[in-house]
């Protein structure tokens, strides 16, 4: 139940933060309510982000940290090649 739950809110933060991005498209209101909803939906993905961490624990984090690192070295790789 735990993992599932952790898992839930790994994927919910995502979601947020791809709503994040149509928001201003979608919504046809005045730009404080544009700014307030989206900012909302910010801290609403990084709480579930945090939470998520700590329900799924540390291995679940050293695993996320890992692909983080092997994609930025490709991506650091990737430029260095193109300016050589």
């Amino acid at each position: 139940m735990k993992r599932r739950s952790g898992l839930l809110l790994f994927w919910l933060s995502w979601l947020l933060w791809g709503v994040v991005f149509v928001v201003p498209f979608v919504l046809d209101g005045n730009i404080e309510t544009i700014a307030v909803l989206t900012t909302s939906l910010l801290v609403a993905a990084e709480v579930c982000f945090a939470l998520s961490l700590l329900l799924l624990g540390r291995p679940f984090l050293d695993a996320i940290k890992a692909r983080v690192r092997s994609l930025w070295h490709q991506i650091k790789s990737n430029r260095l090649s193109e300016h050589e």
